[in-house]
């Protein structure tokens, strides 16, 4: 392994922790478009509030090229993909690095 592997270690264990922040990005969403968790309530509140600081900043310049379509949001899907595809290759950096 090289000398980069704990640095390239902790960047997958960081963009994988920014996908499960996407995925309860979505799920929250959707519990909250079918009324399963009330949306005022302080807690489901705190929680969405947090989660869409830190997706929105990646989001955002995502929606200038990926418009909503009927409503549907797909900007998280494509930074879903992105961070996904970056993963493999930052992954694969730890072979190629000395």
């Amino acid at each position: 392994m090289s000398i980069f592997g704990p640095i390239i270690w902790l960047i997958l264990q960081i963009l994988n922790l920014f996908l499960i922040v996407l995925v309860v990005r979505v799920v929250m969403s959707w519990l909250f478009a079918f009324d399963v968790v009330n949306p005022r309530h302080p807690t489901a509140l705190n929680v969405y509030d947090f989660v869409e600081r830190l997706t929105e900043p990646v989001l955002r310049p995502l929606r200038r090229f990926i418009p909503p379509i009927s409503g549907i949001d797909l900007s998280v899907l494509a930074a879903f993909l992105l961070v996904y595809v970056a993963q493999m290759y930052i992954g694969q950096l730890a072979y190629i690095l000395p």
